[in-house]
């Protein structure tokens, strides 16, 4: 698994979610969000944070990007390698779900 070439499967159309052993939660200490899942806990911060919120299994990659651009004002082309590669780091810790573009799930 580790051998599959960087970013393989996320393309405009793939829609990214949050692996069924994750989930979100405001830890009670700091109040900050943190990705909790059996193996740990992942302490998010605000871009972090964001990137998680919108991988709902509904958005396609492009369309956060764009929600992310419009939020952080920032360019399309810039973000797109930035939360290509942060998912691809929680799709690599079995956080993250790619559904393909052809997938109906």
């Amino acid at each position: 698994m580790n051998d599959e070439p960087h970013n393989q499967a996320l393309s405009p159309g793939t829609r990214p979610r949050l692996a069924a052993k994750a989930r979100v939660q405001t830890d009670k200490l700091s109040g900050k969000l943190v990705l909790l899942y059996p193996e740990g806990v992942l302490l998010l911060n605000e871009t972090g944070a964001a990137i998680v919120g919108l991988c709902d299994g509904q958005r396609t990659f492009q369309e956060m990007v764009t929600t992310l651009s419009e939020r952080y004002g920032s360019s399309p082309d810039r973000l797109s390698a930035d939360v290509a590669e942060y998912l691809d780091r929680l799709r690599k810790r079995g956080l993250l779900d790619l559904i393909s573009e052809g997938d109906g799930q």
